[in-house]
């Protein structure tokens, strides 16, 4: 493990901790409000595909101190030619954040993040984050906060990214003993495990559009040597009662570097039904 590791790492264990003690001081059940989303799409006919996304966010202050816990999950699968279930997409992340308020505007934060995704050649990923944020816009209805942070990141994919299947077709022939050339065929090879230094840089953009109606659009960049994570969420919410509201969101999630076998990128559209909690 190289010196920007264990320095970031000792910086996010420091800053945690710290958000930890304040926040033993007191009833940790009590004072957490936030909301759980949940969706599901299902169709029959000449195809058969399934979709079920959700996610929850509960946060809590404490004097200058914020704590925030959030987690999603996606998963989805269709019927082939054959009746046979296949899973097209499978992944969750789990993460933990405090923030430390300076002014009404300036504040610092570390942030824990743990993640896995089946089908973006992501066993697991674990990056943990110290920065500073700013309230960039806050005229009653729109608000606009930047952050920016390093940190450290851990992660196990599940095939080597630098290697990728052989294609199928006729064998090459040796020009000299006019014997095929075997191409190793690389589909199960073992995962690579890498760790270091990661930048990461975060947007939140809220605006009231009307008094039901709310568009929300968030941004997270973890940029890391040997891949970068993009998650660009963009929501439009609109309430049905004090604690029901529906959710039109479309979600894009790019790894920028996980393998020719792989799509960089994911997209979901979801609509969601929105429970305050």
């Amino acid at each position: 493990m190289n010196m920007k590791l264990t320095f970031a790492s000792a910086i996010t264990g420091c800053a945690l901790l710290t958000g930890g003690q304040a926040m033993a001081a007191t009833d940790l059940l009590d004072g957490w409000s936030g909301s759980a989303s949940f969706g599901a799409l299902f169709t029959t006919g000449n195809s058969e595909t399934s979709n079920i996304n959700g996610s929850a966010s509960v946060s809590k202050q404490i004097d200058v101190w914020r704590h925030t816990a959030f987690g999603n999950t996606y998963s989805a699968d269709a019927t082939d030619e054959d009746g046979e279930d296949i899973d097209t997409a499978d992944r969750f992340d789990l993460g933990y954040k405090v923030d430390r308020n300076f002014t009404d505007t300036l504040y610092g934060f570390g942030r824990l993040r743990y993640d896995q995704d089946d089908f973006g050649n992501i066993d697991n990923r674990f990056t943990g984050v110290v920065g500073v944020g700013n309230m960039l816009l806050n005229d009653g209805k729109q608000t606009l906060s930047g952050e920016i942070g390093i940190g450290a990141h851990r992660t196990e994919f599940i095939t080597d990214p630098s290697l990728s299947v052989a294609d199928a077709g006729e064998p090459e022939i040796d020009p000299i003993t006019g014997l095929p050339i075997v191409t190793v065929n690389t589909d199960n090879v073992d995962g690579l495990d890498s760790d270091g230094a990661v930048l990461y840089a975060g947007l939140n953009y809220a605006n009231i559009l009307a008094d039901n109606l709310v568009f929300n659009s968030v941004l997270n960049v973890e940029a890391a040597e040997v891949n970068t994570l993009i998650v660009w969420d963009n929501s439009l919410n609109i309430s049905l009662s004090e604690t029901i509201s529906l959710s039109l969101g479309l979600l894009t999630r790019t790894n920028t570097d996980i393998g020719d076998d792989f799509e960089e990128t994911d997209t979901a559209t979801r609509v969601n039904v929105v429970f305050a909690l």
